[in-house]
């Protein structure tokens, strides 16, 4: 049997990504200190935290660890490949092929997946902490080999799931929509609903309607996402906040509940506006992970899919476009 070993290190040096609105969001007040890494740089005592404060930091690092990768698969005879920034290099042949743009492992991982698969393995551990990572790797475990398994946790929490045995569980449909109803239903980029955890989100989409599906599995298939897409995804909501509900406008759904059960605002779904651009972030989320197979993908701006560019005094970040004013027309009966 023969052994890879890929390491996938995600990027840092992606000008006004949205990752970066994350970490700054994270860092809050704190000012993030430079660490030059070398072999003599001692981080025994520092925290992580402060260690990886600075980007710059974090890139350093990952070079580091790539070189230092490289070098012991070579000392110690194994086939090792590893891809950090948009590079990609192994011990044992040439990946330049593979040389990518992703900014995020999650997809790079995927890419190798599937490229370990096309170059024949039978047998592949894709290990990861991260829940977009088990997501993607479901959704694509029909087009990798059949004995791909999600490895993660520590100790009595440490897992080994074989994924198509997830994929068979929720069926073809679904599997093709999961990415899709994780990026609805709060990923790291595209926040999520107010009072609506995974499980309810889970639930509802175990129990919805085909179209509803199709419509997950149709975010970030196109340009823009279609109005039957916008209309289906809707109808989900409503199914969120109000489960076997026939109303399928949200207005209509935040009128009802106020009416007749009294519900506070911070209870009721969103307003049709601040569904818009939640449904844009989802399928923006949805454009770049739909790329995961693709090396080198070009990507459209944020700026047209729910987030805007807000410039602070080192870098521009970008900040969710949110719609928070919820208006009544009391008067006239309806509830927008």
């Amino acid at each position: 049997m023969i052994l890879n070993i890929n390491y996938g290190i995600l990027r840092y040096d992606v000008p006004s990504s949205l990752k970066s609105a994350t970490r700054v969001t994270r860092q809050g007040c704190r000012v993030p200190i430079h660490y030059k890494i070398t072999d003599s740089t001692r981080i025994s005592k520092l925290p992580m935290k402060k260690l990886l404060s600075h980007s710059n930091t974090k890139m350093e690092l990952a070079q580091y660890l790539a070189a230092k990768s490289l070098e012991k698969g070579e000392q110690l005879g194994k086939r090792v490949v590893v891809t950090w920034g948009t590079k990609c290099k192994a011990t044992h042949k040439d990946m330049d092929y593979l040389e990518s743009n992703h900014e995020e492992a999650d997809t790079k991982l995927l890419l190798h997946a599937a490229d370990a698969t096309s170059s024949g393995a039978t047998t592949i551990d894709i290990v990861s902490p991260d829940t977009d990572v088990f997501v993607l790797a479901v959704r694509r475990s029909p087009e990798l080999c059949q004995s791909t398994y999600f490895v993660t946790g520590r100790g009595q929490r440490h897992r080994k799931i074989l994924l198509r045995s997830i994929a068979a569980a929720i069926g073809p449909a679904r599997t093709a929509a999961l990415p899709g109803f994780h990026a609805w239903s709060g990923a790291d980029i595209t926040g999520s609903f107010a009072g609506k955890g995974k499980q309810k989100c889970w639930k509802a989409f175990l129990e919805a309607e085909d179209d509803c599906v199709t419509a997950l599995s149709d975010l970030g298939t196109t340009e823009q996402p279609a109005p039957s897409t916008i209309a289906a995804i809707e109808k989900l909501v409503c199914q969120l906040y109000q489960p076997k509900t026939r109303i399928s406008k949200v207005k209509d759904l935040r009128w009802f509940m106020f009416c007749k059960k009294q519900a506070q605002s911070e209870r009721l779904p969103p307003t049709e506006a601040a569904l818009q651009e939640c449904i844009m972030r989802a399928h923006y989320q949805m454009i770049v992970w739909n790329s995961d197979l693709v090396p080198n993908p070009e990507l459209p701006s944020p700026e047209n899919y729910g987030w805007a560019m807000e410039k602070g005094n080192s870098a521009s970040i970008f900040i969710q476009c949110d719609i928070n004013i919820a208006i009544f027309v009391v008067k006239k009966g309806s509830f927008l």
